[in-house]
């Protein structure tokens, strides 16, 4: 019976592993997927795009937000006061474009009203002073384990650097994905007040494939050691 239970297990672990690997490695291309369906669908309401930001600015935000137009197809942002939109999602009413602008102002709007975005930024600019320094850390560390006394102290302390980076890593991801969770429910609160039921779950199911996009960053990290996942950045 035990044999049964350890065989079931090991099955198990191997479903959920190829999961987890599923997600690391494919979030990216479905989001994109997503991203083109709702690109092609209009958007049932009067406003245009820009409409739609400055509806949610005086409405909600009540802080006035520079709009910037950039190229880079779905490379949307907020980064203080500043609303970086493609030209596709200015220009084209379509339902990706109301989404994303109010997920970007689900972010303009944790600016104004609290300081999420600022420790999330000082972290991340922390992480990519000291990612640099992770993988020189592990290794002389391992190394350093094999000689005695004071070298094999150094090695257990520069070992242990090594995975506080990495588990800042992880914090930092965590982090960002409550962040764009959070980012996420303003955006309904934002399309609630121009969208009916049925627009409104196409936009939260684009949401929550955004997301998980996040998740798959946060995965990458913790599986790089399979070798068969997508290389993720420590600190993006």
């Amino acid at each position: 019976m035990s044999t049964w239970f350890i065989i079931i297990g090991v099955i198990a672990a191997l479903l959920l592993l190829c999961f987890l690997l599923a997600v690391a490695n494919y979030s990216g291309e479905r989001f994109m997927q997503k991203y083109e369906e709702m690109n092609n669908i209009e958007a049932k309401t009067k406003l245009t795009s820009i409409d739609f930001v400055d509806f949610v600015v005086r409405r909600f935000i009540k802080t006035p937000i520079e709009i910037v137009q950039i190229s880079a197809v779905a490379g949307d942002a907020y980064s203080k006061r500043k609303l970086f939109l493609s030209t596709d999602t200015i220009y084209k009413p379509s339902l990706a474009s109301f989404t994303i602008i109010a997920h970007e102002l689900g972010h303009a709007l944790q600016d104004v009203s609290g300081n999420k975005l600022k420790k999330l930024n000082r972290l991340r600019r922390l992480g990519k002073f000291l990612g640099c320094l992770m993988m020189p850390s592990l290794l002389s560390g391992l190394i350093l384990l094999f000689f005695g006394g004071t070298l094999f102290i150094v090695g257990c302390s520069l070992l242990a650097f090594g995975v506080f980076i990495f588990i800042l890593a992880l914090i930092v991801k965590m982090m960002t994905i409550s962040i764009e969770k959070d980012a996420s429910k303003n955006a309904m609160t934002f399309l609630k007040e121009v969208f009916e039921e049925e627009d409104l779950k196409r936009c939260k199911r684009f949401l929550n494939d955004a997301r998980l996009t996040y998740w798959a960053e946060f995965l990458k990290i913790i599986l790089f050691w399979t070798g068969v996942s997508k290389r993720g950045k420590l600190f993006n």
